[in-house]
Formats: structure tokens, C-alpha cells, sequence
């Protein structure tokens, strides 16, 4: 049986609960402001029995708001469940084009996210076979360097390229300096080394590159 501390030192466990949270983060603030528009909806509402003036733009302005954060909550639901799946699967080829739209997004509910720039390749998908969960996790250990290092109002620059060789390369450009941030941490070095992926960061710190490799039997 597994000690306390095997648990809470497990990166994958740690990764998995850490977006989970800012995913219900998210939840609970859709639902706030759902509640919120819903109760200024029923005082207007109140207002009109008593037969009091009430703008109709209002009432416009509180239906659009309720759907529009309805359907950023069904978003947050698809993308939480595409987290969730991709454990189920220890080795599969993905498409990093949706893999970084998925992680970018998910890093997104951070409080301090910074801006990300997203250039997908313009003609074919960026596909490698590799452990799905663990290059999320990866590709979001990167984001959070790298929001940290440019903060909330910065802007960061992501593109992905197929190589030659079948690997790919995810380039986060636009980075700010390095300071006291420490990165790669030793957890990091490992969960890239487990799916046979390098880091690679400029002198200045100001680039990352993340060249992520066919999955083989030697990668691990």
C-alpha cells in the first residue's frame, strides 16, 4: 500500500489535482456571475409587475450575459473532459496542434496567465506518438515559467514544427528574464525524460524549446 508521502510527491497526481482546481475555479466563477445577472434579472423582473419603467436593453443585456456564460461552462466542461481522458490512453499519436490549444487553455484559468500567441503549422498537423498526459503536463510546467517570467500583462508566443526526423519542436518565444525562477525544476527533467523529451532553453532565457520525440522502447 502506498504511504501518504508516495502520493504527495507523485508529480502526475500533483499535476492532474492542480489543474482540476483551477478548473473548478473557473466553474465557480461562471456560476457566480450567472447568479448574479440571474438575481439583477429577477429584481428587474420585480420591478415590471409593479409596473415600474424598465429598460428592455437591460433585460437584453442580462439574457445575453446568463447564455454567454452558459456556454463558456459547457467549454470549460468539454475541456475538462478532454483532461481527464488523456489518461486513459499511456502511449498514443497526437496532434500537438490540439494538445497546446488544450493546454493553453487550460493554463489559461491560472490567476497570473499571461496572454499566449498560438501559431499552429500552416499546412500539415505536428502528429507524434507519445504519453499524452505526461506532454500536457510538460507543455503546461513551461507555461507557468513562462507567464511567471513576463507576469499577467505579458505576452507570450507559442509555435510547434514537425522535424525532419518524425520529433517536433514546441517553440514558447517572447519569455522574460530568468530572475530567481528556477526552471527546469528536477520533477520536470524527469517527466520529459520519461517520454524521451529535451528542454532546451536560450542563454537569456527568453526561449524554451521542447523537442518531443517518437515514443520508443529506448525513450524512457
Amino acid at each position: 500500500m502506498n504511504s501518504a508521502n508516495d502520493f504527495q510527491n507523485n508529480p502526475d497526481l500533483a499535476f492532474f489535482g492542480k489543474v482540476n482546481a483551477s478548473i473548478s475555479h473557473e466553474l465557480k466563477n461562471i456560476l457566480a456571475i450567472i447568479s448574479e445577472t440571474a438575481g439583477l434579472l429577477s429584481d428587474l423582473t420585480e420591478l415590471l409587475t409593479r409596473g415600474e419603467h424598465v429598460d428592455l436593453e437591460m433585460l437584453m443585456t442580462c439574457s445575453r450575459d446568463i447564455e454567454e456564460e452558459i456556454q463558456r461552462g459547457f467549454g470549460t466542461i468539454k475541456q475538462m473532459n478532454s483532461f481527464s481522458h488523456s489518461v486513459d490512453d499511456p502511449l498514443k499519436s497526437v496532434n500537438l496542434t490540439e494538445v497546446i490549444n488544450l493546454v493553453c487553455n487550460l493554463a489559461g484559468f491560472l490567476s497570473f496567465a499571461s496572454k499566449v500567441r498560438f501559431d499552429p503549422p500552416q499546412d500539415e498537423a505536428a502528429v507524434v506518438l507519445t504519453c499524452p498526459f505526461r506532454l500536457q503536463s510538460l507543455v503546461y510546467q513551461t507555461l507557468v515559467f513562462a507567464f511567471r517570467s513576463v507576469g499577467a500583462d505579458g505576452e507570450i508566443q507559442v509555435t510547434v514544427n514537425q522535424e525532419p526526423n518524425g520529433s517536433a519542436r514546441v517553440a514558447f518565444s517572447g519569455l522574460g528574464t530568468k530572475g530567481d525562477l528556477s526552471f527546469p525544476s528536477p520533477e520536470t527533467k524527469n517527466i520529459a525524460k520519461s517520454i524521451g523529451a529535451e528542454i532546451r532553453m536560450a542563454d537569456d532565457s527568453r526561449a524554451i524549446d521542447i523537442l518531443v520525440s517518437q515514443f520508443s522502447e529506448n525513450s524512457a
